[in-house]
């Protein structure tokens, strides 16, 4: 049996958390980062044009948005999400970006 208890605490910690996060990333980004949003041409021609940012790699979230960083030679870096719609918008921006190093992969055993 489902204990509807649980359930209804789980989503009020998760709406509670997720509202925490937007609170947070809302403080700690530029207000020109915040709201920077537009098509995904237009914004990916601004941060290749003006910034010099090349995209480096990218996911998919959730199957509905698509998350890219783009980094410059000088270590500037921007992350941008992308929706369904095609509209990208800004999420985080900042400098000083390093490759990891890449580590071999070693199966259990070996």
């Amino acid at each position: 049996m489902v204990d509807l208890n649980s359930i209804t605490t789980c989503r009020r910690l998760f709406a509670t958390v997720v509202a925490a996060g937007a609170l947070i990333l809302s403080f700690s980004l530029p207000a020109e980062a915040s709201m920077a949003c537009g098509p995904h041409k237009k914004l990916t021609k601004a941060l290749t044009g003006k910034y010099k940012e090349a995209r480096k790699g990218l996911g998919l979230v959730a199957s509905r948005r698509v998350m890219e960083v783009f980094v410059s030679d000088t270590g500037s870096w921007t992350l941008v999400m992308t929706d369904l719609n095609g509209v990208s918008c800004i999420i985080a921006a900042g400098h000083s970006w390093e490759d990891a190093p890449k580590v071999a992969m070693v199966e259990p055993g070996i």
